[in-house]
């Protein structure tokens, strides 16, 4: 018996779907609305197919007491029905937005309070300064009370501002992931100190290339648990950068402080560090740390003389009663001091202050102190008081040459000119005094012409001694900063490629870049008119802008206008630009690392010593980053909770 094959319904000549459509008509007859592919009722939010039998059915057994209305009676009460509904969902819009906003509001709060330093308590001190001062500051406004409100429920209580710091910090680490992507060539530079509580950290930079942006960032401020050997500090470096996903094999160098633990042969941090990442490193001892040795190295002589001074200075300013009577001393005698200079021994450069100071005040010291029935000789002794002149005026020189090589951003080559620069300056000084002229050497002059005045005995006996102390010193710049001067003629490729002799490059430390096409490269731009001028306007730009520097005007960033230079260079001379890069990218100095921890123990206090390391290390974090957090992507990811402080 033949049976007829069955059909799909698709394949009949009849429309299924028609009858499945949502009916616009469905909304005002009985209160439907469309969701997706059902119906939605508008008076109870139940869901039905849709078919005019099933929607009709819905209506008539669940809202039949609008049966015994009119047509027209029904028809206003679903209307009715739908505004509500309308205006029901959006003020969950508008209640959504508002909590997303109060989130972003708490984040932008929080990292005020990072950036600035402040205890994570400050939150409700911020929280009671806005209401205090919105209820006057909004007076006159129409919706002050939504404002008040608003205010009252921003989440910045303790653990709240807490937990949107670390949020925060994760954000900025993974902006600086994302940039690390990007970058052919880094360099690092690392410093390791205590913090308040006795704890090791190790603070880690990186200076890398974004755009035409040099960016010197700090990775991360680490804790070193238990010894900080060389291992140890290498185990963390490694830990961290590749937490940042670093690309080892693009490190072109490491800046240190110099000590063991960083530079030893077989342990220091440095050669461990160099086997890890497979490829020589340049390894530099921090330029200003350096002149600080020198400095310190070359004043041994003189040691009794900076702690004789001290030990007054401390006498007179360390005790309160002392301190008190001596300011009073300054103005009866219409000093334009109030008070001396504290000797600080860590920062050895800080004793040029110590000396000048002291020196301007030495006529009311000595009165103070014989009126305290504190004896020193020495401040009666032409010899020692002359002594005293020569190692203000030398040390104020140094600290001018130090200040100088502090800063962010400083080029490599800028920072060693600066020191070939004092080694000139020391030879002048060297033929002044033996010219007596004591041009460079204004407290001793002066003091020399005063004897001469009140016919004293004549200390130019002394020239000798201090013609030894400027030689030691000669001699001590002489002998360091050897990386530097191996890679002098190197470094200049970042400004000087136009011009700059290919068998003064010293590039053996480099060859694990690929420089195989290096030297035709080099020919070739060299030969390139329209190429080499670029460079040829890139100096009169840098020697303008140093110009500007040197009356006080704010200049740009030299790095980053040699970086945009290099940027503009086809990739024909892709091999020179690695070069140059990989040279712009070398940190000169720890100055960053250093400024670090001044921010930290700012940070954790003697107040805030009990700051875990993880809070301290992101609050560091957030007050030393140039990059701005996503406050809008933090807010989205964050369930709103509204404040708990009682209104």
């Amino acid at each position: 018996m033949f049976v007829p094959k069955k059909r799909k319904i698709s394949e009949l000549n009849i429309s299924s779907c028609s009858s499945r459509e949502f009916q616009n008509s469905w909304t005002e007859d009985y209160g439907m609305v469309k969701k997706g592919d059902k119906a939605v009722c508008i008076l109870c939010s139940t869901t039905t197919v849709c078919r005019t039998s099933s929607v009709k059915r819905h209506y008539e057994t669940n809202h039949n007491f609008l049966l015994k209305k009119t047509k027209e009676e029904q028809k206003e009460y679903i209307l009715q029905a739908i505004k509500n509904n309308n205006l029901q969902t959006n003020t969950l819009m508008k209640f959504v937005g508002s909590n997303s906003n109060i989130v972003a509001a708490s984040f932008a709060v929080s990292n005020v309070i990072a950036k600035r330093g402040k205890p994570f308590c400050d939150g409700e001190y911020i929280k009671d300064l806005m209401l205090e001062t919105a209820s006057f500051l909004f007076e006159d406004f129409s919706n002050k009370d939504k404002i008040m409100q608003r205010i009252k429920d921003l989440p910045i209580t303790r653990n709240t501002v807490k937990d949107r710091i670390l949020k925060i910090a994760e954000n900025i680490t993974n902006q600086q992931i994302a940039d690390f992507k990007l970058c052919n060539v880094f360099s690092i530079c690392l410093d390791e100190s205590t913090d308040i509580t006795g704890s090791a950290r190790l603070s880690i930079f990186i200076r890398y290339f974004v755009g035409s942006e040099i960016k010197e960032e700090l990775v991360k401020l680490v804790s070193l648990q238990e010894t900080t050997k060389g291992t140890d500090i290498c185990k963390a470096i490694v830990n961290t950068l590749s937490e940042a996903n670093v690309d080892f094999s693009r490190i072109v160098s490491v800046t240190t402080d110099g000590a063991p633990s960083m530079t030893g042969r077989e342990s220091g941090f440095i050669n461990l560090f160099t086997k890890h990442v497979g490829h020589p490193l340049l390894g530099f001892h921090c330029i200003i740390h350096q002149e600080a040795l020198c400095a310190k190295n070359s004043f041994k002589s003189f040691d009794a003389i900076i702690k004789l001074v001290t030990k007054i200075v401390n006498f007179i300013t360390a005790r309160g009663l002392n301190k008190r009577k001596f300011e009073n001393l300054l103005k009866e005698v219409n000093s334009v001091y109030r008070g001396l200079v504290m000797f600080n021994n860590v920062r050895w450069l800080s004793r040029g202050n110590v000396l000048q100071r002291f020196i301007e005040c030495c006529d009311e010291i000595k009165i103070f102190l014989d009126e305290q029935n504190q004896i020193h000789e020495e401040l009666s002794d032409l010899e020692w008081i002359a002594r005293l002149m020569f190692f203000a005026d030398f040390t104020q020189h140094l600290n001018e040459l130090n200040i100088k090589l502090q800063g962010d951003n400083k080029i490599i080559t800028c920072m060693f000119d600066m020191i070939q620069a004092f080694q000139v300056k020391l030879k002048i000084f060297n033929c002044d005094m033996i010219n007596k002229n004591f041009k460079y050497f204004p407290n001793l002059k002066k003091y020399i012409s005063e004897l001469e005045i009140f016919n004293k005995p004549d200390i130019t006996h002394l020239i000798q001694e201090f013609l030894n102390i400027i030689g030691t010193a000669m001699n001590e710049f002489s002998a360091r900063f050897t990386q530097f001067k191996e890679f002098e003629e190197t470094m200049k490729i970042i400004v000087y490629p136009d011009t700059l002799p290919l068998e003064k490059l010293n590039l053996k430390v480099l060859e694990w870049l690929n420089l195989d096409d290096f030297e035709m490269q080099l020919v070739d731009y060299q030969s390139s008119t329209i190429w080499k001028e670029k460079f040829v306007i890139l100096r009169n730009e840098l020697e303008e802008i140093q110009r500007d520097r040197a009356i006080g005007k704010s200049v740009v960033n030299i790095g980053d206008k040699i970086l945009k230079v290099w940027n503009e260079i086809p990739k024909d001379y892709s091999t020179l630009k690695i070069v140059a890069l990989a040279v712009l990218s070398i940190f000169s100095s720890t100055y960053s690392c250093e400024s670090l921890f001044s921010e930290m123990n700012f940070i954790k206090s003697d107040l805030r010593n009990r700051l875990t390391d993880e809070c301290s290390a992101a609050c560091t974090l957030l007050k030393v980053t140039n990059y701005k957090p996503n406050i809008n992507e933090l807010a989205s990811s964050v369930q709103q909770q509204k404040s708990h402080q009682k209104k």
